[in-house]
């Protein structure tokens, strides 16, 4: 059985606010191009780029609410929208405790054995590995190929760390109930 884990809550207030000023301001900036009798070819360039700035955003809010984190008899799946997915084998799981942080500095860090995703400069649940994973550092198009990093600690968010808990608790312990090797 899958457990969804949802982690968009927390932002999509924010991200809402800045789509709708996207919005407005793609609009207002249409309206002072006119105004300023600037032709049409590069007005429409600058409010095509405005439009993608606004439908980005959306992208990025639908995307993160449309794909969850995912707990699954064998993987504890970790995402962030279409931007970053981890898929960490229920085998290695050694344990699993809520601990709040609030002072991420980045979407993702790997640094020191421990991969964290944050929401909102924020990360909620800590996932200790029995044995390390590689994970290969997200890149942009343009961006050379890093090398993958070991990591033995994943840090999360969860929108309701109680309940992801006990679905990535439940991966620790094997049908009979003993604890997993």
């Amino acid at each position: 059985m899958r457990h969804a884990i949802g982690y968009s809550r927390e932002q999509t207030p924010t991200m809402a606010v800045l789509l709708c000023v996207l919005v407005l301001e793609t609009v207002a900036m249409d309206l002072l191009l006119r105004r300023f009798g600037l032709p049409d070819a590069p007005r429409l360039v600058i409010l095509a780029l405005d439009a993608a700035s606004a439908l980005g955003v959306l992208g990025v809010m639908v995307s993160c609410a449309r794909r969850p984190h995912t707990v699954s008899p064998d993987a504890l799946r970790l995402r962030y929208g279409r931007l970053f997915r981890l898929d960490v084998p229920a085998r290695l799981v050694a344990s699993a405790r809520v601990d709040r942080r609030y002072d991420e500095k980045r979407l993702l860090r790997l640094s020191g054995g421990e991969l964290a995703l944050a929401v909102s400069s924020q990360t909620n649940l800590v996932v200790d590995l029995r044995e390390p994973i590689e994970v290969s550092p997200p890149r942009r198009p343009w961006q050379a190929v890093r090398p993958a990093t070991a990591i033995r600690r994943v840090r999360f968010f969860a929108d309701d760390p109680a309940a992801a808990l006990r679905a990535v608790a439940a991966l620790t312990t094997t049908t009979t109930g003993e604890p997993a090797p």
